[in-house]
């Protein structure tokens, strides 16, 4: 198993921090490096004017330079007691002596012996005829040669070198001196960062775990799993997108289990029918004769009407339905429909008003569907029409078109539905209460395939009041225009 996500946050934290203690400590000796550099190169260049100040009034006393050629240390000591005629307040206070000024240096001084000490400037003395006195030749080519004038004659040049960066030496001796208090300080920095980002990798991975338990939770079986909601950025979103999911899966699990035990009930009730039937037959209670085959087939008819239209539910859900749309006049669908349905119309004395408008002269409405599909659904609304509404009422029907769309309106007389009913005509094997019962078998599913139907050809239905007194179906489908 690899590292969790709350170890990688943990490091990655921890990482961010010592790559920056790093940069610090890489940009910060870089700019005491160049700087140190640059202001022990101003300290010698004060120091330049002095030194040629000594160099004129030795020649004047000597008269020569044979006395430096002789004894080198001369040269040494003159620079020594030119620099300390020009140390000032501030270069003590830098160098960290408490000596005031002036203030004569011993030979063994930090000022002297160190290598980043001013009084150690690349320096040679040459004649008058440019020959080398005191110094390396190697340093003239990038000297600065700075005339030692005595009575208007050239009498010699001081050759200074600027520093273009630090000895070895002195490399060695500032990283040896830095290294260990910066690894000190590292370690000291690293300790207060693992300690920040151990609590703060636990707090941001907390709404992680809580989904990971929400999850597994979920995946077991508990459908009732939610997790908290903290917050405002994405893992708060992804939490209420969870609890979301949650709540539907409960959803559907309880829908589930209402579906089976619907489907149970309303095939329990023909079956039971059917049973009974036969068991008076083979009893000899009931005798065979057509009253009791035509109860027979009537049972099988409406059991086996059950079974049909859940296959067609089932195969709708799964896209297994096939459709062959083409162009279609609806007006012409909808007579082929009403004149199959006029036996059961008669049957209820259920008086049909059909109110078409069309935007041509024979009244033709085109769209884009399947013929068969569009008389099932009209075949349904009028069995649903004729099984819910009382003997002797009334059916509208009116299909108009409306800019881009092809509207029917179906509605009839009383009985009514109340609001709470309305929102779940088109639920699978829901039946409104008394007022609107079934007077011969129904199967509960007929609002449902309509749906599908029309949802199929890219439509809506809705259900409302109808003015009637009864319901009010609104079907808008997609308009062909011509």
């Amino acid at each position: 198993m690899g590292l969790s996500i709350k170890v990688k946050l943990f490091l990655a934290i921890l990482s961010v921090h010592i790559i920056v203690y790093v940069a610090m400590y890489s940009i910060g000796r870089y700019n005491f490096d160049s700087g140190f550099l640059e202001y022990v190169s101003r300290i010698e260049e004060r120091q330049v004017p002095a030194l040629l100040d000594g160099l004129k009034s030795f020649y004047k006393h000597t008269g020569s330079w044979d006395p430096i050629r002789e004894d080198f240390t001369k040269f040494g000591e003159l620079i020594r007691e030119s620099i300390e005629s020009t140390v000032d307040p501030e270069l003590n206070a830098r160098l960290g002596t408490q000596r005031p000024t002036p203030a004569r240096f011993s030979p063994n001084d930090w000022y002297y012996t160190s290598e980043y000490s001013p009084a150690r400037p690349y320096l040679a003395l040459l004649d008058a005829d440019g020959s080398i006195i005191w110094g390396s030749e190697e340093a003239m080519p990038a000297a600065n040669q700075n005339p030692i004038v005595v009575r208007g004659e050239t009498v010699g040049f001081l050759a200074v070198t600027s520093r273009q960066q630090l000895s070895e030496q002195a490399d060695l001796l500032f990283t040896e001196q830095q290294k260990q208090s910066f690894f000190t300080f590292a370690l000291f920095l690293g300790i207060i960062s693992a300690a920040i980002a151990f609590p703060l990798s636990t707090f941001m991975v907390r709404p992680v775990r809580e989904l990971v338990d929400g999850t597994r939770r979920l995946a077991n079986g508990d459908y009732t799993s939610r997790i908290p909601v903290r917050g405002s950025d994405e893992l708060t979103q992804l939490s209420v997108d969870f609890n979301s999911l949650a709540d539907t899966l409960d959803q559907n699990r309880l829908a589930r289990q209402q579906w089976i035990a619907d489907i149970s009930h309303e095939l329990r009730t023909p079956l039971s029918i059917l049973q009974g039937e036969l068991e008076s037959l083979q009893d000899g209670i009931r005798p065979m004769n057509p009253d009791t085959i035509n109860s027979l087939h009537h049972e099988v008819v409406h059991l086996n009407a059950l079974v049909n239209d859940l296959h067609e539910l089932s195969m709708s859900d799964q896209g297994a339905l096939i459709y062959e749309k083409k162009e279609i006049n609806l007006t012409e669908i909808f007579e082929i429909s009403r004149d199959m349905n006029r036996h059961i119309l008669e049957k209820h004395h259920i008086k049909l008003s059909l109110k078409i408008h069309s935007r041509v002269a024979d009244n033709r409405i085109q769209t884009i569907g399947d013929e068969n599909r569009f008389i099932q659904l009209f075949d349904n609304l009028f069995q649903n029409t004729c099984r819910y509404t009382d003997d002797g009422g009334e059916l509208v029907v009116s299909i108009y078109q409306a800019g881009k769309k092809v509207i029917i309106e179906w509605y009839d007389s009383k009985p009514g539905v109340t609001d709470d009913n309305l929102e779940h005509l088109f639920d699978r094997l829901y039946r409104v209460d008394s007022s609107r019962n079934r007077k011969e078998g129904g199967s509960g599913l007929g609002l449902a395939i309509c749906r599908n139907i029309v949802e199929a050809h890219e439509g809506s239905i809705r259900a409302d009041h109808s003015e009637l007194g009864g319901l009010k179906l609104i079907i808008e489908l997609p308009c062909l225009e011509g």
